[in-house]
């Protein structure tokens, strides 16, 4: 078996060599970083693919309650990617999409044409609780570390999925027994045992201290008027949207969501089974701000409320105290030491909202939602690209 890696790993480098040989130009992208050509239509494939960057790819997990379709670098649906994936690709950086199902829909419920999706236990249940995900997440490290040879991983989280990220490197770095692990686990097996590795992860617009606005889907009764004496009526009226995201999807992940799961300190808390889990790791938190203050309220509304990007509070993207007075809820927030590294962290603020959803109910431009929002994009690029030049990694180029 290991004669046959071996075997395979050489062969991956030949074959990387081989079309650079063939006059297959390495270009030199604006970052000084090399890419190598791959022409109109790419035929490499299998282990060979991940050799062409020496083994890096950036993998994105996306929102949570809704399907994604697996796509990859060469192939997507017919719909196409979402715009902060497909400048990325642009740029000559080799994205996959983790492949996410919903308690209701496959992942490719509501897209035509997409390539084909990978094993059902590398998919992740996008309404699940995050330790769940996280290992499914990791599993699917583990299938494109088999499939192409990858094995180092950027891991871009945008809502939810940056949630997940952190579950990742947390599934990674303390693996369940392998006697407990059910034989649907393989794959996360295969990426603790190849020593993948993820080296950095970016957060977008992510819920890591809750919101309030999960709170109301929880439980409309109880915090639907808190909400909208405290945060404002548009923040409490676009949140409402979220009730079918728990009420239809049956959604484990609303404990973590919820900002009452991390208004007080408790040992079993799932924010204190992340201590110490991103040590080591490059961890760049961004934040949407456009609502608090300028958001289009009605004239019932106070214009002080805590800033949000419409749907989670500035301070949750960013996992900082919640500024005094708190507002209830949570009325308090408790970070454990350690949740988030001393070092390697940064935080950036854009004026953003949360999605396209938000973006629609709260009568803003589009262009507004962080997925599509310029600004944004442009600084998560260059982050992933001076990662990849600093540790020489070349990037793809069609």
């Amino acid at each position: 078996m290991k004669l046959l890696t071996i075997l395979l790993s050489l062969a991956a480098l030949a074959i990387s060599a081989s079309h650079m040989a063939r006059g297959e130009q390495v270009n030199i992208t604006h970052s000084g970083v090399p890419a190598l050509g791959l022409g109109a239509s790419p035929t490499i494939d299998s282990q060979s693919m991940g050799s062409l960057t020496s083994g890096r790819a950036v993998v994105v997990i996306e929102g949570g309650g809704a399907p994604h379709p697996f796509t990859t670098p060469f192939a997507a649906c017919k719909e196409g990617r979402d715009t902060y994936i497909q400048r990325m690709i642009d740029a000559g950086l080799p994205v996959f999409t983790a492949p996410g199902f919903t308690n209701l829909n496959k992942s490719t419920t509501g897209k035509t044409g997409c390539p084909p999706q990978p094993p059902i236990e590398v998919q992740w249940n996008t309404s699940a609780y995050p330790t769940q995900a996280g290992q499914s997440v990791l599993g699917f490290l583990g299938y494109l570390h088999e499939t192409y040879g990858y094995r180092t991983f950027d891991l871009v989280g945008w809502s939810f999925g940056g949630v997940v990220a952190r579950a990742t490197v947390a599934a990674l770095k303390k693996p369940f027994p392998l006697e407990i692990m059910a034989p649907g686990f393989s794959y996360a097996q295969i990426a603790v045992n190849s020593a993948v590795s993820i080296p950095s992860i970016i957060t977008m617009n992510s819920p890591h201290l809750g919101s309030p606005a999960y709170d109301i889907a929880s439980d409309p009764t109880k915090y639907l008027f808190q909400v909208t004496r405290d945060w404002g009526r548009k923040f409490a009226n676009n949140s409402k949207a979220l009730i079918p995201f728990v009420q239809d999807a049956n959604a484990g992940a609303i404990q973590v969501l919820k900002t009452s799961s991390h208004a007080e300190a408790s040992a079993e808390s799932w924010d204190a089974q992340q201590v110490g889990v991103l040590e080591g790791v490059s961890l760049t938190l961004i934040a949407g701000d456009y609502c608090g203050r300028r958001c289009p309220f009605s004239v019932r509304d106070k214009t002080d409320y805590l800033r949000t990007d419409g749907t989670v509070p500035v301070y949750s993207q960013l996992v900082l105290p919640c500024p005094t007075p708190c507002r209830t809820p949570p009325g308090s927030v408790y970070i454990p030491d350690g949740l988030i590294p001393a070092a390697n962290v940064v935080r950036k603020t854009f004026g953003s909202v949360h999605s396209d959803f938000d973006a629609r109910r709260l009568h803003v431009p589009l262009d507004l939602s962080v997925t599509r929002n310029t600004e944004t994009i442009d600084y998560i690029l260059n982050d992933l690209l001076t990662k990849w030049q600093s540790a020489g990694a070349p990037l793809l180029r069609r």
